[in-house]
């Protein structure tokens, strides 16, 4: 039985986040005589104890049992404490998080693109072939950068599964970059160098594809205390998980519990594929800036294309606040959409999709044709998504603001560039590869 998913989104305020302290080493003194005694020699002074003495012993990592060489050699900046986003217009840490939810054993993992927080408990995994072999071949390259890896294990731990979404994350980031055919160095390293020489236009306002600060990730067990972090740094509550921009700092952030949408997250597998739909379309936001937002078919089919390619069966789905989304169980996408494109099946024509700047009239078969449009779209290759991408995303007027005018005449132009043909004659074009590439069962 396949559980789907909606999200709700929200970018009026700003978010935060934030915190998670670690005592690294006590000091020591010398005891001091308190009456003259030269002939004693004084208390030698004592080496301070090892960090990992004074932490509790879930905060220390089985795998790299925290030692900056094997932080380093698995790609990681820290464990914490560092940034995690903002509240108003102060910046808060993941100190401020732990402050806020003391009775949660959060782990905090900074790689080179995202600062995440786990709160997840270990997970038995299930006897499925698939869903093993997902998982062997994910720990098979973990066990390349970390040491003492089970890649045949029965359960996953807490820490283990914090590790698997950190690298997760970072497979989500690499292949976007292939796609969009850029690199770090791309990017400015400051707001002031706006303008790349190599690229000779505006590629942002920071390093992380243009924004200013890493990616966030926050995922939690408990829909209580996920709904007591949304209220405390976002304002809000949910059943969903949640997309949010922190302005005041420069960075994106995707949270949510495992019990969220009536416990689907629960499954291992259901929770990577939700972690793809949405981080995805948090790099898509924050490529050249975050500074206005994409229409609704291309933010929701690269999410779509993103979570299907780690496992069909789950499916998330992006919906307005009282507009809930038209959501079906049915997950072989490959022969629903021939079989729409072929016997005349309802769904809205490009032409109308490609303008669409609100959730609410999507239907399921709409969600169905925008995912293989980008199928479509990124089948011709990542030089011509690349061109498009370039061409709708993170255009600056002559004074070097954002231009967001006309985005919809924009979006016109860009497939033309790209692709070769018009809006009017994109259907017709990915019908033809529809049939010739997707079963029929």
């Amino acid at each position: 039985m396949v559980n789907e998913m909606t999200l709700l989104r929200a970018h009026r305020r700003t978010a935060a986040c934030i915190l998670c302290a670690f005592a690294l080493a006590a000091l020591t003194s010398a005891a001091l005589s308190q009456t003259p005694a030269p002939a004693t020699p004084a208390a030698p002074i004592t080496t301070p104890a090892p960090a990992n003495a004074k932490l509790p012993k879930w905060r220390i990592d089985p795998y790299t049992k925290n030692k900056p060489e094997a932080l380093s050699k698995a790609g990681y900046a820290s464990f914490g404490p560092f940034p995690f986003g903002n509240l108003g217009a102060k910046a808060v840490t993941t100190d401020d998080v732990e402050k806020t939810l003391a009775y949660l054993q959060i782990h905090w993992i900074e790689t080179a693109h995202f600062r995440i927080g786990i709160d997840l408990p270990a997970w038995n995994v299930p006897q499925d072939p698939e869903i093993k072999a997902k998982l062997r071949k994910e720990l098979e390259r973990l066990a390349e950068k970390l040491p003492g890896i089970n890649t045949k294990p029965r359960t996953l731990d807490p820490w283990l599964r914090a590790h698997l979404f950190a690298q997760r994350c970072e497979d989500i980031y690499r292949e976007f970059m292939q796609l969009a055919m850029v690199t770090d160095e791309d990017f400015p390293q400051k707001a002031s160098d706006i303008y790349v020489p190599v690229h000779n236009r505006a590629m942002g306002m920071g390093p992380y594809l243009g924004m200013k600060e890493k990616y966030l990730l926050m995922l939690f067990e408990k829909e209580g205390s996920f709904n007591t972090y949304m209220k405390t740094y976002l304002g809000r509550d949910s059943h969903f998980g949640q997309r949010w921009h922190c302005k005041d700092v420069g960075c994106i952030l995707f949270t949510i519990a495992t019990e969220c949408d009536e416990g689907r997250h629960k499954d291992d597998t259901a929770l990577h594929g939700s972690v793809a739909f949405n981080v995805s379309q948090n790099l898509l936001d924050g490529f050249r800036h975050y500074s206005y937002d994409m229409p609704v078919w291309l933010r929701e089919g690269l999410g779509h294309w993103f979570e299907r390619r780690v496992s069909p069966r789950f499916n998330s789905f992006d919906q307005n606040e009282g507009s809930p989304a038209d959501m079906k169980k049915e997950w072989k996408w490959q022969p629903y959409t021939k079989n729409l494109v072929t016997t005349g099946g309802k769904f809205a024509p490009f032409p109308e999709a490609y303008a669409w700047r609100d959730f609410g009239n999507i239907t399921f078969n709409d969600h169905v044709a925008i995912w293989s449009r980008m199928d479509f779209m990124m089948q011709q290759g990542p030089e011509k998504w690349s061109k498009f991408l370039f061409e709708v995303k993170g255009r600056s007027s002559t004074n070097g603001t954002a231009d967001q005018s006309d985005l919809v005449g924009a979006f016109r132009e860009g497939i033309q560039k790209a692709y070769g043909f018009s809006v009017l004659q994109f259907d017709e074009k990915w019908a033809e590869w529809v049939k010739a590439n997707y079963a029929s069962q």
